[in-house]
């Protein structure tokens, strides 16, 4: 979808949301809607893209313009996601002291990063769960922190030691008690991603922030991972957030972000995304990121030659060297009698590999 095309409801939730609109400027948007306007429309897109959040910065002029109904589900949306955001800060706040005191040296991600560090609302953005990032070496004794604190783990189990070496899956660990989530990771991206992360450094020069005692990214590598997920949720898609593009506001203004994406071997990925960032303005939608964002925006389906990019993306974007090709690939055929075990119960290797054998011809047909 064009720019061009964009309905008035989708360019007026755009204009809305824009971070740190004045006071003026909100209520002119909406003295400007006609009675054509479709409320229910604009709602509905609000709410699917998360952007529901954003729509009170000044909360009485909101409700002088907006329909009522309109109002009492913006209203009724934020408090739903800050109870639950709520319950997530109470279980990081429980947690992370345990990794202190047993000098575990981790950072939180994405959304908490945001909150701790520059005190986004938890009535404005949605945060599904906590994204914790660790170092390897320590996924034990966090798995075990977790379990004595009543939390159910699950552990992710690796077809072989080649697999477990040369393709390490970033969050290796998810804790969960009742509707509280963590995913641990020991990367920032999969092993696919051709990026060059140190994350022993990272995590030896994370930062924090005080008046919470709890520990996050430095600000530039908050910065370069939060564009670097931007650029994977719409470059391989499909589960990109049009409500992700407002935080680009805390990083937009910093220094140095070039230089480290350069050591990190990112610097043409943050790049494209940074002028993606550009042309979503009033102005210009003549790329290709331009174009999906506003199929996510309206909820229409991606076109099919963007859909089959995509999938021709995610099949090729491997950087596994051509000589860890050959044993990768006989042992996801075989692989280790652990990893049988756990998924398929206790029994002999043969037939343990007969019944994956079978589920996986069932998968196909």
């Amino acid at each position: 979808m064009s720019k061009q095309s964009l309905p008035k409801e989708l360019e007026t939730l755009l204009r809305l949301t824009k971070p740190k609109i004045d006071e003026l400027s909100y209520e002119t948007i909406l003295k400007q809607i006609t009675s054509s306007f479709n409320w229910t429309y604009f709602l509905e897109r609000a709410i699917a893209t998360n952007l529901a959040g954003y729509l009170l910065p000044y909360p009485e002029i909101g409700r002088q313009y907006f329909p009522t109904f309109v109002d009492d589900q913006i209203r009724g949306y934020q408090r739903k996601i800050q109870l639950h955001s709520s319950f997530l800060r109470e279980a990081i706040l429980e947690f992370v002291p345990q990794l202190d005191r047993a000098k575990i040296p981790y950072a939180l991600l994405k959304g908490w990063d945001l909150h701790f560090r520059f005190g986004s609302s938890l009535k404005e953005r949605q945060i599904s769960d906590i994204d914790l990032l660790i170092d390897a070496k320590d996924l034990d004794q966090v798995q075990a922190f977790f379990e004595q604190m009543g939390y159910s783990t699950t552990r992710y189990v690796y077809k072989s030691k080649w697999h477990e070496r040369y393709q390490k899956q970033h969050t290796p660990l998810q804790a969960q008690k009742g509707q509280i989530y963590f995913d641990v990771h020991v990367c920032l991206f999969t092993e696919d991603e051709p990026y060059q992360i140190d994350i022993n450094s990272l995590l030896l020069n994370r930062t924090l922030i005080d008046n919470h005692q709890v520990f996050v990214l430095e600000k530039k590598a908050a910065a370069v991972h939060f564009y670097l997920h931007l650029f994977k949720d719409l470059y391989y898609g499909p589960h990109f957030k049009p409500s992700l593009l407002i935080e680009n506001h805390f990083y937009s203004c910093l220094n140095g972000i070039d230089e480290l994406a350069s050591s990190w071997n990112a610097l043409k990925e943050i790049k494209t995304i940074q002028r993606f960032i550009e042309q979503v303005d009033l102005s210009q939608d003549n790329s290709e990121f331009t174009n999906q964002f506003y199929a996510y925006l309206s909820g229409n389906a991606l076109p099919y030659p963007a859909r089959v990019k995509q999938k021709i993306r995610n099949s090729i974007r491997r950087t596994t060297p051509n000589w860890l090709r050959i044993p990768l690939f006989w042992k996801s055929i075989f692989p280790d009698y652990s990893y049988l075990k756990y998924y398929f119960g206790q029994n002999s290797y043969w037939i343990l590999w007969s019944k994956r054998f079978f589920k996986l011809l069932t998968k196909v047909a």
